[in-house]
C-alpha cells in the first residue's frame, strides 16, 4: 500500500471527480470538495457506510476517462476499494488513496513467514519483536500486494 497518503492532495485539470469513503473519510475530504464546488467543478460522492460493495463497483464501473478518485477510509475499507479500482483500470495516476483512524501495518517475519500488525511508536521507531520467533525485525519499506505486508528484515544479528 505504498500508494496510500496521509491526506488528500488536489490534482487539478481533470474532467470529473469522484469522492469516495466512509463518514470519517468524506471529512478528510472536505477541503478537496472545497476546492470543487468553490470552482464549480463535476464532481460526485460515494458513501461506502449507505452503499453496498456491487453497487460501489457499478458507480467506479461507470465512470469516464478523465475522473480522478479520492478514496478515503479505514484500513480495511479502503484496501477493498483500493483492490475494486485496480482491478477496474483505474491506475496510480488516477486516483488517491487516503487512510484515516489508527495508522496499523502487517510485518512480514524474514524467519518464520508470520503476519503481525504493528501501530503506533512502534511504526515510528522502526524496529519490533516477531511475535512469533521473537526475531528483532526492521521494518523495510518494501510492500507486497499479495501479503498485504511490509518486509521486516533481520534488525541485529547475534
Amino acid at each position: 500500500m505504498n500508494d496510500i497518503k496521509n491526506g488528500p492532495i488536489f490534482q487539478p485539470g481533470k474532467k470529473h471527480y469522484v469522492l469516495c469513503g466512509d463518514e470519517e473519510g468524506l471529512n478528510t475530504l472536505n477541503p478537496i470538495k472545497q476546492i470543487l464546488t468553490n470552482e464549480q467543478m463535476s464532481f460526485e460522492e460515494i458513501h461506502l457506510i449507505l452503499e453496498c460493495s456491487s453497487e460501489v463497483d457499478r458507480k467506479l464501473e461507470m465512470q469516464k476517462i478523465g475522473t480522478f478518485l479520492y478514496v478515503a477510509a479505514e484500513r480495511k475499507k479502503l484496501r477493498k476499494v483500493l483492490s475494486m479500482a485496480t482491478k477496474l483500470g483505474y491506475s496510480p495516476e488516477e486516483a488517491q488513496y487516503i487512510i484515516v483512524g489508527k495508522e496499523e501495518k502487517r510485518i512480514f517475519c524474514c524467519r518464520c513467514h508470520v503476519i503481525s500488525s504493528v501501530c503506533g511508536e512502534s511504526i515510528k521507531r522502526g524496529i519490533l519483536n516477531c511475535p512469533a520467533c521473537s526475531l528483532k525485525l526492521e521494518l523495510s519499506d518494501h510492500y507486497s500486494s499479495i501479503k498485504d505486508a511490509y518486509l521486516g528484515y533481520v534488525a541485529e544479528v547475534k
